[in-house]
């Protein structure tokens, strides 16, 4: 059989591309139109779900203390100043839970298309990932900075872009400044002079438009063991056979009140601040640079959301977006796919059965504890191959060293 013509195997190649990018777009909008709809209509096989709006109607809530220049400091704020320009959009129309949804579903497919820029299987693969997050996706902000912190990992190589990107992000939620790391000892001054002057630039901004810059600090300072994190996991479960541990909602959370979370917390605080100070020597010693710089942006967020004491299942949004990454430029694949699978099990926690786990239900505790497992296993993993085991340096022909 005789060989095609090239110029043939050309026109088909570019007639496969030409549709590469509206077969996208179509999967984007049913995907998500389909999360949309799970969230405005009580459906049979998804109980419960328009509990998610919850999140939505504290954002409206804050309106009207938005709209006439005050950050809502006493009504449960915890972000940023940077993100009341987000929430801020929620004013226009008159439906304040629609715009909300409408800002995030256009902040989703930003970086939809940011993902299948640098490559048309990134894009695929969070078309998928946004599914196995569920509703939470379309109603929590947390689409806004995950996408500056993926443009921050997609900028690696160009410090200042890196510290830019980053800035932006950790201005509505602190975690982006978590990629920091990627930036190698060398380039740590342009990076971090970008990082602190765009931040300084957007607080000035933000100084301009609200009262209360810096409240959000106390609303985080509050915040205790909240339920669904790695450190309240033995007070669940001593819920679910002996009952009676107490739980209160506080700063948008259920949390645990019982004696010894505040231990337990203290506990946790501590680990956080020994693993950041391994990653900081690491970092220092050039080891995280023998790593993808998606790898080494994953693993440390994936590491600081172990160490919290939130959990809350939004969280899944920012390791996923990251985790694409690592699928396509990195080595982290089964890290990646674990948190995948984590992902759909916290759907089935919340919102479908979160009753259900804070009273104690051991079916539900018991996908609490699978859900758990597959993250710190997945961040073990994550940390073994970047931090403890990175991969070895070689010299390339061209005299740069690459792992």
């Amino acid at each position: 059989m005789s060989a095609a013509p090239a110029g043939a195997v050309a026109a088909g190649t570019r007639a496969t591309a030409r549709w590469r990018w509206p077969a996208l777009l179509v999967c984007w909008a049913v995907s998500r139109g389909f999360l949309v709809w799970i969230v405005a209509h009580e459906v049979p096989f998804y109980p419960d779900s328009r509990s998610a709006f919850l999140d939505l109607e504290v954002y409206a809530r804050w309106l009207p203390d938005l709209t006439a220049g005050r950050l809502p400091v006493d009504d449960m704020w915890q972000y940023p100043p940077a993100s009341a320009f987000f929430f801020l959009l929620g004013a226009i129309g008159t439906a304040p839970t629609t715009s909300l949804i409408a800002a995030i579903l256009v902040a989703d497919l930003v970086l939809t298309l940011v993902f299948a820029r640098a490559s048309m299987r990134a894009g695929a693969l969070w078309v998928l990932f946004g599914l196995l997050v569920g509703p939470v996706l379309v109603t929590r902000f947390d689409i806004v900075p995950t996408l500056f912190a993926v443009l921050a990992v997609l900028s690696a190589g160009r410090p200042m872009a890196v510290g830019f990107w980053a800035a932006i992000g950790a201005s509505a939620k602190v975690w982006p400044a978590l990629v920091l790391p990627i930036v190698p000892r060398r380039a740590a001054l342009r990076g971090g002079a970008a990082f602190l002057a765009t931040v300084a630039m957007v607080a000035g901004l933000s100084a301009l438009a609200f009262d209360g810059l810096t409240g959000f600090l106390g609303g985080q300072g509050s915040r205790g063991l909240q339920v669904e994190s790695v450190g309240a996991l033995p007070f669940l479960v001593a819920n679910a056979v002996s009952g009676g541990v107490s739980l209160e909602y506080r700063y948008g959370a259920m949390e645990v009140t019982q004696a010894g979370a505040g231990p337990v917390a203290a506990v946790v605080s501590a680990l956080a601040i020994a693993g950041f100070g391994w990653i900081a020597v690491a970092w220092w010693r050039g080891r995280l640079e023998r790593s993808a710089p998606a790898d080494v942006a994953f693993t440390v967020v994936l590491f600081s959301v172990v160490v919290s004491r939130v959990f809350s299942p939004q969280y899944s949004v920012w390791l996923l977006g990251l985790g694409v990454l690592c699928l396509v430029t990195g080595r982290l694949h089964g890290p990646v796919w674990l948190v995948a699978v984590a992902a759909v099990v916290t759907q089935a926690i919340y919102p479908m059965g979160y009753g259900w786990l804070l009273a104690g239900d051991p079916g539900l505790v018991a996908l609490q504890v699978l859900r758990l497992a597959l993250v710190v296993v997945a961040a073990g993993w994550a940390w073994y191959r970047v931090v403890i085991a990175p991969p070895a340096m070689t010299d390339s022909d061209d005299g740069v060293q690459r792992p």
